[in-house]
């Protein structure tokens, strides 16, 4: 039997959960025990909400991947999949603060069965973070439970009851140490973990990072580059969907992305979404050239990197590498259907790059060397949590103070091995976190392989292109600090954290 707590335990909001591993997997987003015709007081917004939280649990896939066809496969109207969906990516992104609320009112915590948890997770949710009136929150809540396990309605009540009642004093961490309350209840406010808090302010200080932390649950503004073959062709789609020109050529910002996926612009290759901090990370890094893209993915910096050159007439030869296979096939196809020209993909541990670049190497009769080598690293991805809920309770400790700076030092001194005499080391994260970022550029300067490279401004390579550039390289120069280097952050209508640093082999 699972009971109420009497007292309110002292737990911090750094507890973590994991969700539960399990290999990707296809989902019928119509199982998992619920089902919209089961009762009318139960918005089918909520209804969708817990799907997407049990298919996301039971996969291993992130929740926003699955959002979309849940909604679809309901029937939501526009209205119900925008609350579907920020039910869901909310609750993502608060996952332990929730659960230090409920488990502070229960006996036993682990009592709760998995579906029921996400079901009282949405009501905390509605409760702590989107101002609900407890009454819905509670009765929906209730319902939802009910949903999952029939005995399950008189515990939902009683519990959401308790976490409304509790609501303001769990926020303000009156549970925690005077000495540990304020950053308790910065975290706790912020939906994130008080590791994650410490760290971001002692990486941005507390201006900025309380200005990240004020916006990390409100949703992240969308922006597209689109492919300069195919602009006028995406011209009214990109209208419909409220787009403005931003100062990169190409760029937009949207609110929406329904028609550009509805005409299958994406799909076509007529345009990618993309960040825009992230869009001009890849504009600066592109130059005429031959380029080394480590960490390549998919391709939607690859994409934009050759639609800028082509937007430059730059004689561009482009290397994309990649970890894994499927995501280099995934690029090639892209590149070839956008018309931007040809791509070598290889795969395999950038670690080691003479291995990687064998066939190339081969093909070239000699070792490769590039006049650009952009290095994507791996990272904590803390510049990018609006989107992906699941980073901050998935990160641990460890990997951002030393797995991540480690693998990073050992891509960046590989990197710099292939860069030709004159060219340009770009490297990038997407992580607000200083041991990802300067850290690990000191260490890189410091090394042997650094030592014949020097730090450049990011904002000169784009101040270099020409006119048409000039309102991006003063977008990048906003972000940079005196030694040129690009670190921006997430806050109130902003785009995200991105971090890069350029270096010249002299």
């Amino acid at each position: 039997m699972v009971r109420l707590n009497s007292s309110r335990s002292s737990r911090m909001a750094s507890a973590r959960w994991t969700p539960s591993p399990g290999p990707p997997a296809s989902v019928r987003m119509t199982g998992h025990g619920v089902a919209l015709s089961k009762t009318a007081k139960l918005s089918p917004g909520r209804l969708v909400a817990l799907r997407i939280l049990i298919a996301a649990r039971e996969s291993g896939r992130y929740a926003r991947e699955l959002a979309a066809d849940a909604c679809a496969s309901a029937s939501l109207d526009s209205r119900d999949a925008a609350f579907a969906r920020r039910l869901a990516l909310g609750v993502t992104g608060c996952s332990g603060c929730l659960d230090d609320a409920l488990n502070s009112v229960l006996d036993d915590p682990r009592s709760l069965t998995a579906d029921v948890r996400d079901a009282l997770r949405i009501g905390a949710y509605e409760l702590l973070y989107l101002g609900t009136s407890p009454q819905v929150a509670v009765s929906q809540g209730v319902e939802l439970a009910r949903m999952c396990a029939h005995g399950a309605a008189g515990l939902a009540n009683a519990v959401l009851r308790r976490v409304a009642e509790g609501a303001n004093a769990f926020l303000a961490a009156e549970d925690a140490s005077e000495q540990h309350r304020a950053m308790v209840s910065c975290a706790r406010r912020a939906g994130l973990p008080t590791w994650l808090v410490r760290r971001i302010v002692d990486s941005l200080g507390e201006e900025r990072a309380q200005a990240m932390f004020a916006c990390q649950l409100e949703p992240a503004p969308i922006a597209v580059q689109v492919n300069p073959l195919r602009s006028e062709a995406v011209e009214d789609t990109l209208a419909a969907d409220g787009a403005r020109s931003l100062e990169l050529p190409g760029a937009y910002a949207v609110d929406r992305v329904s028609e550009l996926v509805r005409s299958n612009a994406f799909a076509h290759a007529d345009a990618v979404a993309s960040d825009y901090h992230a869009q001009l990370i890849a504009a600066a890094a592109t130059r005429e050239g031959s380029c080394l893209e480590i960490g390549a993915g998919r391709g939607t910096k690859t994409f934009m990197m050759l639609a800028h050159a082509e937007r430059r007439n730059l004689d561009h030869e482009h290397v994309a590498l990649d970890l894994y296979e499927g995501k280099c096939q995934a690029n090639a196809q892209r590149i070839e259907c956008s018309g931007l020209g040809e791509i070598f993909t290889a795969a395999g541990d950038a670690t080691d790059l003479d291995a990687c670049l064998a066939a190339y190497d081969e093909r070239l009769g000699r070792t490769a060397l590039f006049d650009t080598v952009f290095v994507d690293a791996p990272c904590s991805g803390t510049g990018t949590m609006r989107r992906h809920g699941e980073i901050p309770w998935r990160l641990t400790p460890q990997e951002c103070d030393r797995d991540l700076p480690e693998l990073q030092l050992e891509l960046l001194r590989e990197a710099a091995c292939r860069v030709g005499a004159g060219g340009q080391l770009i490297y990038a994260t997407c992580s607000v976190l200083r041991a990802e970022n300067s850290h690990v550029v000191t260490q890189f300067l410091g090394s042997p392989e650094g030592e014949g490279f020097a730090p450049m401004p990011l904002s000169d390579a784009l101040a270099a292109a020409g006119p048409a550039y000039a309102g991006a390289a003063e977008d990048i120069a906003v972000h940079e600090i005196p030694i040129g280097t690009f670190q921006s952050y997430p806050h109130q209508g902003g785009f995200d954290g991105h971090f890069c640093a350029r270096f010249i082999r002299v």
